[in-house]
């Protein structure tokens, strides 16, 4: 008589072993699992339903949105009790490829936890910190963020172009502020009246400029006004050395040093060149269709490089200022230039808006082309007035503006504003990678004009719309590297 009781087979007892309960530790749903032969197979063919059996349904599936999962042709590691307790004690039972960081707070037990740390310790092994050195801008500006003090500037021309503010080679900060011009020495902290323009007619102080340092002799500063009146004063006895008669009453718009001369631009196009022992002017040439915003000399004194309120960038030979060398274009008005200090054939530009890109340009490539191409680009999307680079590290700093967006093709003629990291900042940008180290909101209105000081450490900015200066911590000086001692010195060669 046939059994009918429901109930496994004679031929299945035959090939299975007794079924026993084991309670399992690494996992809260392995109640009732069973525990196997170890010379069992492996069925990778198990329907999806009984996999559910050993699953948590009053959990939310885990996976991650738009992360894939694994197909179901890889051998899954919760195939048994045994290979899915195993695998949930190494945090391997997730089937996610892909993992944003490690879920510490979905494991409960404290097995878990620890091997869930020890593979963030493992991993932590692996990564390098980056070595930042002690003059760069990141030691020292990205982490103060503050300035170090402040002074004020009541009648500071309202004028983005202008340069109210110099900084001496013996450490005193001049500042033109209507008719007047004040200075203060920053190691006595001592303010006094250098001098005041006593007519109308001579206009407003709208350049300064002091010259380079010299071994022994007074400390000169030259100033030019809005009616092309040129001065020379000497902040040391507070009397004028040299005054140059105006004859075209074309304002002066820029002013540069070169020994006991200086460049002076003006409204005009003009660039006129004076020497403090002659009377009258050594020569004048034209040399732009606008405004001259910029002048710099190089750091070895052989070029000289003008810029105007039209984009044009002119490189001038020392030897025949009359000679071109070189001209390069902005999109924008260009005011500021820099020559790099240790390597002097690099030049740097930055434009105002519609253009608001800092370009880096090469002598070297004025030799084959009249019109080089630059050598580097940053892109910045807001006005840059000012550019500096650091004499301690490979490193480029800007003053900016007002920022705007880049995605039309046409912008409007008339700014209009964006938030952005660059706005009346102070940023600076390694070279030659152009990354953006560190942007520091500086002022409320545009940063017009900056200085350095005499060691190239500190930075002085100036805001018109506030009327007040502030002084910076950028960077650090370079430690000077021991001499290495030698056999040479020790001993004596006979």
């Amino acid at each position: 008589m046939t059994d009918l009781t429901p109930g496994p087979s004679r031929e299945q007892c035959k090939l299975e072993t007794p079924l026993r309960k084991r309670r399992s530790r690494a996992s809260i749903t392995n109640d009732f699992s069973v525990k196997r032969q170890r010379v069992e197979t492996i069925d990778f063919k198990e329907s999806p339903v009984e996999r559910q059996e050993y699953a948590d349904v009053n959990t939310e599936p885990r996976a991650d949105r738009f992360i894939s999962t694994r197909p179901e042709a890889l051998f899954p590691m919760n195939t048994t009790p045994h290979t899915n307790r195993i695998a949930k004690v190494f945090g391997l039972a997730d089937e996610r490829v892909l993992n944003f960081t490690d879920n510490i707070l979905s494991d409960t037990t404290p097995d878990s936890k620890m091997f869930s740390a020890l593979r963030r310790s493992a991993s932590q092994l692996f990564r390098t910190t980056p070595t930042v050195h002690s003059s760069s801008a990141s030691a020292h500006l990205a982490k103060r963020r503050q300035f170090l003090l402040a002074l004020d500037g009541p009648g500071i021309p309202q004028d983005a172009w202008a340069y109210p503010l110099a900084w001496s080679p013996r450490n005193v900060i001049a500042v033109a502020c209507g008719h007047d011009v004040y200075y203060q020495n920053l190691d006595t902290r001592q303010i006094a009246h250098l001098c005041n323009l006593p007519r109308p007619s001579m206009g407003r102080i709208r350049a300064l400029a002091f010259a380079p340092a010299a071994a022994a002799g007074p400390e000169l500063v030259a100033m030019g006004t809005t009616t092309g009146c040129v001065q020379v004063w000497d902040t040391t006895t507070r009397s004028r050395v040299r005054t140059w008669p105006n004859h075209d009453w074309m304002g002066a718009a820029s002013l540069s040093w070169r020994g006991r001369e200086f460049a002076l631009g003006r409204g005009d196009g003009r660039i006129a060149l004076f020497d403090i022992r002659a009377p009258e002017e050594v020569r004048k040439f034209k040399a732009h269709r606008g405004d001259v915003y910029g002048l710099q000399w190089s750091a070895d004194e052989r070029f000289l490089a003008s810029a105007d309120s039209r984009g044009t960038v002119h490189v001038w030979d020392a030897r025949d200022l009359s000679k071109r060398l070189g001209k390069m274009k902005h999109e924008g008005p260009v005011k500021a230039l820099a020559w790099c200090p240790w390597k002097p054939d690099l030049l740097a530009t930055g434009g105002a808006y519609p253009d608001g890109d800092i370009h880096v340009w090469s002598t070297v490539s004025l030799s084959s082309t009249l019109t080089p191409e630059p050598l580097h680009t940053i892109s910045t999307s807001s006005s840059v007035y000012s550019l500096h680079w650091s004499a301690h590290s490979k490193e480029l700093l800007s003053t900016h503006g007002l920022a705007w967006a880049r995605g039309t093709t046409r912008l409007p003629a008339r700014l209009e504003p964006v938030p952005s990291p660059f706005t009346n900042s102070i940023t600076v940008h390694a070279y030659p990678s152009a990354r953006r180290l560190v942007s520091v909101g500086a002022h409320t209105g545009i940063v017009s004009q900056s200085c350095l000081s005499p060691d190239g450490t500190m930075l002085f900015t100036i805001c018109f719309r506030e009327e007040a200066m502030k002084m910076w911590k950028v960077w650090g000086c370079r430690e000077e590297e021991g001499k290495k001692d030698s056999a040479f010195d020790k001993f004596s060669i006979r």
